[in-house]
């Protein structure tokens, strides 16, 4: 009796049973392929990081407007009332990369492709989050 094939499966009675297989997992890498190609046109882009990032700080008299540079990898102090330049710190005061700032209290933490580092503000000196005593 003849062995019976599922409608649209291809037949090969005359290619040895290597071939067939080659050709069935040939197909799969086809079909997995295809499909990482769509993937990657349909996903949208990710968003690029603005290249500055803007914290207002206000405490005990003070309001500062802190701008993080992430190309220069430095901070930037400004009065919030006039715009007058306060101060920057950057690698020659002790900073590592910035990439985001988090406001906590009198602490900046500075983020980054290194460990995270604290500012302690209005001194605006870094400092390891490691020696931060509490």
């Amino acid at each position: 009796m003849p062995r019976r094939h599922a409608a649209g499966m291809r037949r090969y009675p005359l290619l040895p049973r290597t071939l067939r297989r080659l050709d069935r997992r040939l197909r799969l890498v086809g079909t997995f392929l295809a499909a990482a190609a769509l993937v990657g046109l349909v996903a949208p882009p990710q968003a690029e990081q603005p290249p500055k990032q803007l914290v207002r700080w206000t405490a005990d008299g003070h309001d500062w407007l802190l701008v993080a540079d992430r190309q220069q990898d430095s901070i930037s102090a400004y009065d919030a009332h006039d715009g007058r330049p306060l101060g920057t710190i950057d690698r020659a005061d002790g900073l590592a990369d910035v990439d985001r700032l988090v406001l906590e209290g009198r602490w900046l933490v500075v983020l980054g492709d290194a460990q995270p580092q604290v500012v302690r503000l209005p001194g605006l000196r870094p400092q390891p989050l490691a020696s931060v005593s509490r």
